[in-house]
């Protein structure tokens, strides 16, 4: 039950909070690296931040815990989802 509670829209203060992470992260790796992976990602982030779509999952439909959303700000995936989608890429 415990893990159900977890899963929540996220409230517009934690939003902006991870935008600004998202957005900090972003310009790092613009200087660092600009070829990465992780910039793409942040950037599709961003994006379904700007349509509303930020926060669940994009195989489930399910929120994703903000605990993973504050680690991960780019993640599309509740962990269960990311996990199956890890083994299925490793076949």
């Amino acid at each position: 039950m415990r893990e159900e509670a977890e899963r929540r829209p996220l409230a517009p203060e934690e939003i902006s909070r991870l935008r600004e992470l998202l957005r900090r992260r972003e310009r790092e790796l613009e200087e660092e690296s600009p070829e990465s992976g992780v910039l793409g990602e942040i950037r599709e982030a961003l994006s379904r931040m700007a349509r509303g779509e930020y926060g669940r999952c994009v195989d489930c439909g399910r929120w994703i815990r903000l605990r993973r959303l504050e680690t991960i700000p780019w993640a599309k995936r509740c962990r269960s989802c990311q996990e199956r989608w890890e083994m299925l890429e490793a076949v």
